[in-house]
């Protein structure tokens, strides 16, 4: 059983770019409904699912704004500013499938 409510699993393109912070591939999100958004430098709109930041561990959340500080040369308390304000984007094309145990959506 996933320890998380809500999840998207991670396909073979998901796990080049998030598997050293997801190893086995299971990302926490907010909701198996995706989003259509417009992200920095991406032609085009997204489709998205947003991660559950609540659900990660320090660690996890620690490699992720050294990753993305990295990517875009902004500050990591500029990340999380923003992440914090609107969500952290999970393109659903890094992603094999989603699941919930949340038995609400479903009645």
């Amino acid at each position: 059983m996933n320890k998380y409510a809500t999840w998207a699993k991670l396909n073979l393109e998901g796990k080049r770019a998030w598997g050293t912070i997801f190893p086995n591939g299971v990302v926490p999100v907010q909701s198996i409904a995706t989003q259509h958004v417009k992200l920095e430098d991406i032609k085009g709109v997204e489709s998205v699912f947003t991660v559950d930041w609540k659900e990660l561990t320090q660690k996890q959340q620690q490699a992720i704004l050294e990753n993305l500080s990295e990517r875009t040369g902004s500050t990591k308390e500029t990340i999380l500013k923003e992440i914090l304000k609107v969500g952290l984007p999970l393109r659903r094309r890094y992603t094999g499938g989603c699941g919930t145990s949340r038995m609400e959506l479903f009645t």
